[in-house]
């Protein structure tokens, strides 16, 4: 199955003309490409206006690769053909380069282009995308692959490198400006008619040949290397294709979809594999709709019972200038919380603290991970309640399916000696990843030159903790028994911690389910579905009792298809019951829900 790669869009801040200048100076060697040893010109046109300028070159690429394996396929080198199509007249580049070596095994395709930035025609805006496909290769394709994109991301990183080096060295020249195209007074071939440029057959045709793969390269979804720099950090080449190949398979199924931070989040979560963080992105975007999370930081307002008794608070930021939220757990009456207001409650405060961290971080460039301080001080069997463990469970699989990589560090401090017995039953429900980040001091060791001051200043030391600013925590103490209300045993039923907007259920390609409402004559009923996988088709069917007996006469049906309009209503006159069903399409591949 072919490959895709697509990079962020490259944004030099110096016009067209400039940047073709340093281009050329890149060939037919490039000092700064050790692995490109070189180039010859194998067609080259010109047309005579000197508008057009078509050029063909075969080059010369020595590929990382073990001996063995170059011995084996019997090539030392490997030969590209780049095709280079130059419109001087509408200020436009297209480059398409494919291999020539192992042509009939394995096929590459590179199609880049220059032109101007659509917002400051003094700028030049850089696109980049490429196609692997393998054939067939002597049954090592896995480990040609690899090769072939190591080699790929080691040359892309240094391509804008290479056109700032050539600009400074023509700068050093005296050159820092370079001028427009201007159509000729007197060629053959052209000529000019109420100031407009008429030129030749041959070169309306040549530059057709520049547009049309310019208009190639214009994707769904684009991104500039400079916003990513700014918002998302230094990320490598395989990174910042990957977010891009994300979105546009987002894209294909959503019109709106999370923004580039989110997106990476969730890819960091599955290690860059396209597909798997696809799938748990669209179940986490079906999970905040159903729990209308999205104005959790709106609507939601934590019982008094929470606000007092839960002691934790935002707390200025680390060394890196993430948002710290400091959690004192071992202050934390859980079992008094859990029976005071439920788990739905806790979870929710939960929520709504990873929300506020999600908000916090958007507005701080290239932050977009906080810092949890737990305070570990009184810690002790009561924390490790079984219900409070039950829930703790709960909590975490929420937060990781959901809320991925939003945790830069984990310091644990003040740890006790119970802390292994507790850190031995709540570890293995917490992912991989996020054990990591965790740093845990036991008892003053976070005080030491290697403890909390690595990562927070001295001056924002929270003074319970020895140092001198102060934290917004106030201590309760336990919750009273008068103010519980719900029995460990409605706790240890519970089997999810938040009420659904939605009913879910699960069905298989060919089945049916059946929703019954009771209505008022002349009620408007309104239903709402939505589906993490597959789609559905459904049809409305309406009865009337007919005195003390139900008529099963089917009156009407309206039959749909899809689910573009998710949302839809409809009068009902003179019946008392819709009958909504949902059918899996019979040839869809796979559904799962």
């Amino acid at each position: 199955m072919p490959q895709e790669y697509q990079l962020p869009d490259r944004v030099y801040k110096y016009p067209f003309e400039l940047i073709m200048m340093a281009y050329e100076r890149r060939f037919p060697t490039c000092k700064m490409i050790p692995a490109f040893l070189g180039s010859e010109t194998t067609y080259e046109h010109k047309s005579k206006d000197g508008a057009v300028h078509v050029i063909e070159r075969r080059c010369k690429i020595d590929v990382e690769a073990p001996y063995l394996l170059k011995k084996m396929c019997g090539a030392d080198y490997v030969y590209f053909i780049q095709k280079n199509s130059l419109n001087r007249r509408n200020r436009t580049l297209s480059i398409v380069a494919t291999n020539e070596t192992f042509s009939n095994r394995v096929k590459i395709k590179e199609e880049c282009s220059y032109k101007p930035h659509p917002e400051n025609e003094d700028w030049t805006i850089f696109t980049q995308r490429a196609t692997l496909h393998i054939i067939s290769f002597f049954g090592i394709e896995a480990q040609v692959e690899k090769i072939g994109l190591k080699a790929y991301h080691k040359n892309i990183k240094k391509g804008k490198e290479i056109i700032m080096y050539y600009i400074e060295e023509l700068a050093r020249e005296g050159i820092t400006t370079a001028p427009r195209w201007v159509c000729p007074l007197a060629v053959e071939g052209t000529s000019t008619e109420n100031g407009v440029d008429q030129t030749s057959d041959m070169s309306d045709s040549d530059d057709s040949f520049a547009s049309a793969d310019d208009e190639n390269l214009e994707v769904v979804y684009k991104l500039d290397s400079d916003y990513i720099n700014a918002h998302l950090g230094d990320l490598s080449p395989m990174e910042e294709c990957s977010i891009i190949q994300l979105a546009k398979r987002m894209k294909q199924t959503f019109e709106k979809i999370p923004d580039e931070r989110v997106l990476l989040r969730f890819l960091r979560a599955r290690n860059f594999d396209i597909e798997k963080s696809r799938e748990m992105l669209i179940k986490s975007m079906a999970w905040r709709k159903q729990y209308n999370i999205d104005s959790h930081l709106q609507f939601w307002v934590s019982p008094p019972l929470i606000e007092k008794y839960v002691p934790g608070c935002w707390h200025r930021s680390d060394k890196d200038g993430r948002p710290v939220y400091i959690l004192r757990l071992g202050h934390l009456d859980i079992k008094g919380i859990l029976r005071g207001v439920g788990e739905e409650a806790l979870l929710r405060h939960a929520l709504y603290i990873c929300e506020q961290g999600i908000e916090k971080t958007r507005s701080i460039p290239q932050i977009n991970t906080w810092t949890l301080l737990i305070d570990l001080e009184g810690l002790n069997l009561r924390h490790l309640w079984a219900p409070a463990r039950m829930v703790m469970r709960r909590f975490t699989e929420v937060m990781e399916q959901n809320y991925p990589e939003t945790l830069g560090v984990v310091l644990i401090v003040q740890a006790p000696r119970l802390f292994p017995l507790a850190w031995t039953l709540v570890k293995s429900f917490i992912n991989e990843n996020t054990r990591r980040k965790c740093l845990v001091y036991a008892g003053n060791d976070y005080l030491e030159e290697d403890g909390i001051h690595e990562y927070i200043h001295r001056e924002d030391i929270p003074d319970f903790l020895g140092g001198s600013c102060p934290c917004d925590i106030t201590l309760s103490g336990p919750v009273p028994r008068d103010l519980y209300t719900i029995s460990t045993e409605d706790i240890l039923e519970n089997e999810s911690g938040l009420k659904s907007l939605y009913t879910n259920v699960t069905m298989r390609k060919g089945e049916m389910h059946e929703v019954t409402v009771d209505a008022d004559v002349d009620a408007l009923i309104t239903w709402d579905f939505d589906t993490v996988l597959g789609e559905l088709q459904f049809t409305l069917s309406f009865r009337k009792y007919a005195e003390s007996h139900c008529n099963s006469s089917l009156v009407a049906m309206v039959q749909m298809a899809g689910i573009t309009h998710p949302s839809t209503s409809v009068c009902v006159k003179n019946f008392l019951i819709l009958s909504l069903g949902l059918y899996i399409l019979p040839n869809y591949p796979v559904s799962d829900n």
